[in-house]
Order: C-alpha cells, then sequence, then structure tokens
C-alpha cells in the first residue's frame, strides 16, 4: 500500500466516529483490503509520532467491527470482538486516541476483561483474563465500535490535559518489559545456525492419546540435545560485539553449562563451570569435553550457582547466570517465533519453567503476537519454587528440592525472572515425577523420541490436568534430551 492509498484517520467530529458499527461477515469480498487498510493506517500513525497500539475501523471511515493491533511482534486482527467478562474491580488510567490527538483523558476502565473474537482465517479465539494495560486497550477500542470515545468515559476532576503531557501521564503509567521484543527478533540472525529452526510437528498418535491437538517442538535435536544454544549464542555474540574477554564462570546443572561450553568455544573463550556433586555424570563429561573447566561443589544446583558467584569475586571473572541476563531469554524467544511463522494458532504453549529463561523468552513474544495464546509454565511439585514466588509476589526459598527433574529443579529463584513472568504467564501447572515418567513413556511409544525429565514437562502437564487441553490445540517444547543409558532403561525401557 503506498503512502497515496493511505486512509486518513478521521478525528473529532466526524460523525463516522459516533455510528455503531456493523458485525464483520467474512463473505465480504473487501475484508481483506478493509483488513489490510486498518493495519497500514496504525503503522504510519505509529511511525510518526511514536505511540498507538490499535485501532478500531471506523476510525479509517469502515462501520465494521474490527480492530487491528499491535503490541511490537507484528500485525493482529480482531474481528466481531465480544467482551465475554468484566472484573469487578476498576482503575483509573490515562487514555490517548488517535482520532482526539491533541488531549490525554482519564478514564476508569475495568482491571481486567475477557473476550473472543475471530482472527482474519475465520477461527475462533478466546482472550482470557487480559492484564491492565491489554484490558484498558481493548476497552477504548470495543467502545470505538459502539461510538463511544474517550472523552465520553472522562472521569474525575481536570480529567483532560494536553497532549503535551502524554509521555508523563500515558507512557509512565504503561509497564516496561526487561525483554526486549526488537532484541528476540534481531536475536534469529545472530545465533548459530545450528540451534534455530528446530522440527515441530503434529504428532496424531500422541494427540489421540492425550485428547487434544499436540504440536511438538523438537529442541534437542542440536549438539547440545537442548534448547540452551540459542540463549547462550546470542548473549556470547553480545559479549563479543562489546569487546568483553573474561573468563567466563556460570552454574548449571548441565544443560546450559553446554550451551556456555559451546558457545564459549566458538569465541575461543575460557569458561569454568560449577556443578553440584549430583550433577548428572553425562552433563558433565558432555561439559568438560566442549572444552570447559568443571568443577563440582554443593549439594544441588542453587548451591554450585553460590560457589560459582564467590569464584567470579576472586577471579575477577565474568558471571553468568541463566535467568538474569536478558539476552539468553531473547535468544530463546526465537523459539516462539518459529511456532508461530506459518501463521499457526494455539490455545495454549506449555513450556517448562526452571528459572524462567525459556518459559519468559517464549512468553514475551507470545503475548504480542499471538495474545490469546495461554502461556502455562510447568514445574515439577518438588521444586515449585518459582511458581509460589510469582504467585505470591515474594521469593520463596524451600530448604531443598525433590524431583528427577533436574533441568527445572530451582531452588532460589531469580527475583528478575520472576518479575519477567508478570503479563507474559498465566499459568503455572505442577507435576509429580510419575507423570513426567509418563510422558517420556508416551513420548517414545508415540513419537519415537527420548526425552530428558525436564524436557517432557509440557507433556506431563496435559496428563496431569487434563481438562485444562482436552479439544484445544496446544503446543509443546521438548527442551531437552540428555539421558544416560541407565535413565532410559530405568524410565522408558
Amino acid at each position: 500500500m503506498t503512502l497515496s492509498d493511505l486512509r486518513p484517520i478521521l478525528t473529532v467530529p466526524h460523525p463516522a466516529l459516533r455510528e455503531k458499527c456493523l458485525p464483520v461477515t467474512f463473505t465480504e469480498p473487501e475484508l481483506a483490503v478493509e483488513v489490510a487498510a486498518l493495519h497500514a493506517a496504525l503503522d504510519d500513525f505509529r511511525g510518526r509520532m511514536g505511540f498507538g497500539r490499535a485501532i478500531a475501523a471506523p476510525q479509517i471511515g469502515v462501520l465494521k467491527r474490527l480492530i487491528a493491533m499491535n503490541l511490537g511482534a507484528g500485525p493482529v486482527t480482531l474481528i466481531n470482538p465480544v467482551i465475554t467478562w468484566c472484573s469487578e474491580e476498576k482503575f483509573d488510567v490515562w487514555d490517548d486516541c488517535l482520532s482526539i490527538p491533541d488531549v490525554v483523558v482519564r478514564v476508569q476502565r475495568h482491571r481486567s476483561i475477557s473476550l473472543t473474537y475471530r482472527d482474519e482465517r475465520g477461527r475462533e479465539r478466546e482472550w482470557l483474563n487480559l492484564p491492565p494495560d491489554l484490558a484498558e486497550l481493548l476497552q477504548h477500542e470495543i467502545d470505538h465500535l459502539d461510538g463511544v470515545l474517550m472523552t465520553d468515559r472522562a472521569h474525575g476532576p481536570d480529567a483532560v490535559q494536553p497532549i503535551s503531557r502524554h509521555a508523563e501521564l500515558v507512557g509512565e503509567g504503561r509497564p516496561k518489559h526487561r525483554l526486549s521484543l526488537e532484541n528476540i527478533r534481531r536475536s534469529a540472525g545472530l545465533i548459530d545456525p545450528v540451534f534455530l529452526n528446530s522440527p515441530q510437528f503434529n504428532c496424531e498418535p500422541l494427540s489421540a492419546a492425550l485428547g487434544c491437538d499436540l504440536t511438538l517442538k523438537l529442541e534437542f535435536t542440536n549438539p547440545i540435545r537442548s534448547f540452551k544454544g540459542r540463549g547462550a549464542s546470542y548473549l556470547m555474540r553480545q559479549l563479543t560485539a562489546a569487546g568483553d574477554s573474561r573468563t567466563v564462570v556460570c552454574g548449571s546443572a548441565g544443560n546450559f553449562g553446554q550451551a556456555m561450553a559451546y558457545a564459549c568455544r566458538e569465541a575461543g573463550r575460557d569458561i569454568v563451570i560449577f556443578a553440584s556433586v549430583n550433577a548428572s555424570p553425562l552433563k558433565v563429561e558432555r561439559m568438560r569435553a566442549l572444552g570447559a573447566e568443571v568443577r563440582l561443589e554443593g549439594q544441588d544446583f542453587d548451591a554450585a550457582k553460590e560457589a560459582a558467584k564467590t569464584y567470579t569475586r576472586e577471579h575477577d571473572a565474568l558471571m553468568i547466570e541463566d535467568g538474569l541476563q536478558e539476552a539468553i531469554s531473547e535468544g530463546h524467544g526465537t523459539l516462539a517465533l518459529e511456532l508461530l511463522r506459518h501463521g499457526d494458532v494455539y490455545d495454549v504453549i506449555t513450556v517448562p519453567l526452571g528459572n524462567g529463561a525459556l518459559l519468559n523468552g517464549v512468553g514475551r513474544w507470545f503475548k504480542a503476537a499471538s495474545s490469546a495464546t495461554r502461556v502455562t509454565g510447568v514445574s515439577a511439585t518438588g521444586a515449585a519454587a518459582m511458581r509460589e514466588s510469582w504467585q505470591t509476589g515474594r521469593i520463596m526459598q524451600p530448604d531443598s528440592v525433590r524431583t528427577i527433574a533436574d533441568g527445572i529443579a530451582v531452588r532460589v529463584p531469580i527475583p528478575e525472572a520472576v518479575s519477567d513472568m508478570q503479563g507474559s504467564v498465566d499459568d503455572v501447572l505442577l507435576v509429580d515425577d510419575a507423570h513426567l515418567i509418563h510422558a517420556m513413556k508416551l513420548l517414545y511409544r508415540h513419537a519415537g523420541l527420548l526425552v530428558e525429565p525436564s524436557g517432557a514437562a509440557g507433556v506431563a502437564a496435559l496428563l496431569a490436568h487434563p481438562p485444562q487441553f482436552n479439544g484445544k490445540k496446544v503446543a509443546t517444547i521438548l527442551c531437552g534430551s540428555n539421558l544416560t543409558e541407565t535413565q532410559i532403561r530405568e524410565w522408558i525401557y
């Protein structure tokens, strides 16, 4: 669409802004053109003004129930949106509007809503329990479809203020996220290609056994047999570009250590990895084979990480903490890019939750690109500190963890990673070791895949909580396949 084809954004007092819009029928031949025009108008406004997350069709003179949205990860279209639930709690928020460009207005909105809509292919979507920033946005846009403007909702004294106060009143009130959508997009061009474009497919026999339409994302068809190479590769590319040449230090249960060892070997960097005395011998062997110096200290992963921090201080080295550095999560976010690349729609994605780097990267992109998809983390019942910290808003630190899934056996959550979950994660489910073993057996029986316990956590959630997934289109990430022969015999055969 050329500049001359752009439809102007109507401003008050244009009469179209007071019309109640008609429902869309998918037989309308002009629908695709109108959707494209709506997104083009939004993109043009964002480029000129630096803000604008959504636009409703009447704002360009199309009197149909259409909303175009862009939260930073590409265009999203909501057709015939209907609010199905509103929270009783309301809150005051400063609102802006493309059609009333000279002012910002204090309005009162429901803190959360749920809605249904159809996408451009006519598929019905259900978007549940929106966070406050998106709840107020969609209430604003649906108001437009009914001929209601933000000035009609002005609430309280001095509710209308000049647009010059936009940054102060509107910008400061919206949540800011540590993880950059632009960096997730950028990292896809910087990560070692050996870790990208992993297989994903609908496993029909497994779908039938679990009662849902299940897509598997195989994150172990790479040199380290886990997803961790994505974030490690992106981080090391950043550090190299910045000229940092210090010895790298990290703590690891095994998979992250392999990823960092691989990335450091590629970059010609020295690395010292601390693992617990109970770490998987296979993973320790692989870390050493990749060129790392491995030191075994402490009874669990978090104790080993504390030893790594002490070493870092004493040797003026560079401590890398999985889940803390933004680049690691941003690199993992490329998984979401790939899952959604072909326009696939998922009702739910289940993601193993260890220190949060994978879940946060994937959730960050999904909530901007496919907001209606429920992002569900999966923790082990015997290692629930991350879940409890997220639910309570306080860092919960048990004395010990107990699970066969070493990759998600986090005892000491990283505060920044817990904070990153807000707005990107809808739920965290618990699975016990029996469910993990059952999931591993099913993956082998129906898909011929050998997956480690933490890698199977997403499938275990379908076994442990079937009502949440029955009949749904689900994606899950099989995030690792580092198993010893003894483990294979004990858990799978």
